[in-house]
């Protein structure tokens, strides 16, 4: 089980995070599964109800109960979940899940963002598993253009 998060909002957690879901849905034969954790939270992945707008705060035996839940399910869960910067998902999530990764948008996230989303984790005994940088350009230069 991981879950995805980022140090401030835009960063492209559910673009990456669903991909990765997607590539491990294809290769394992559909033993995985994508969420946010806005849905986990609800209980929208069971077919629980959630009222529209709803968002609940649920206690740590709630994640504790429903991570379970997944991993008995699914070989593997992929959780998306808000920037640090906007909520606190990812934090109550960090210590039921195998691992956190951090999605860094290229040439816009400070080193001391990624440091200080680093340290919250570790703080609520999360494990980072690493780093994902997102929207990095390649750039070709003139000379080397010209020749394609």
């Amino acid at each position: 089980m991981i879950a995805f998060t980022s140090a401030t909002s835009g960063e492209g957690v559910t673009y990456v995070s669903n991909k990765i879901a997607s590539q491990l849905s294809t290769s394992s034969s559909g033993s995985a599964i994508y969420l946010s954790s806005a849905d986990l939270r609800g209980g929208a992945w069971s077919g629980g109800p959630m009222r529209e707008g709803a968002v609940p705060k649920i206690a740590w035996e709630d994640w504790r109960g429903r991570v379970a839940n997944l991993r008995a399910r699914y070989r593997y869960s992929i959780i998306d979940c808000p920037s640090l910067s906007t909520g606190s998902d990812a934090l109550s999530l960090a210590p039921h899940m195998d691992g956190i990764v951090i999605v860094v948008a290229a040439n816009e996230t400070h080193k001391a963002q990624v440091a200080n989303a680093e340290r919250q984790i570790q703080m609520v005994n999360g494990k980072v598993l690493g780093y994902l940088l997102n929207k990095r350009k390649y750039m070709v230069p003139d000379w080397l253009f010209k020749q394609l």
